[in-house]
């Protein structure tokens, strides 16, 4: 959407606009007359670099959001996990003995319940 503002905002202040007839090896260059030249930079000020501007606004805007959002997301997960206790294997909130008892009973055979 950028490119394409931006594109119409330089061909409306351009003095010159290049174009083809019929194909590539054709192009021309038509120098605008004084009055149409005027013409287009009044629409290119007031109607194209205000919805560019918006534009640029917008896409900065996301831009931060999206960097906040990858910053807090690594802040997150790197402080939700805990060191894990080698000796009983157990992540903290995700798994404990008591929950996989009642799961998988069999698993659990000969060892005491605590």
């Amino acid at each position: 959407m950028y490119l394409g503002w931006t594109y119409v905002g330089n061909r409306l202040l351009s003095a010159t606009v290049e174009y083809e007839e019929t194909g590539w090896y054709d192009g021309q260059v038509w120098v605008k007359t004084p009055e149409v030249l005027a013409r287009d930079r009044l629409l290119g000020s007031f109607s194209v670099k205000p919805v560019l501007t918006r534009v640029k606004l917008t896409l900065v805007g996301l831009a931060i959001s999206l960097a906040l959002c990858v910053v807090l997301l690594i802040y997150i997960e790197s402080s939700v996990y805990v060191p894990v206790n080698t000796s009983r294997k157990v992540i903290a909130g995700v798994y404990n003995d008591q929950s996989a008892r009642s799961f998988e009973p069999d698993a659990f055979c000969g060892e005491p319940d605590l």
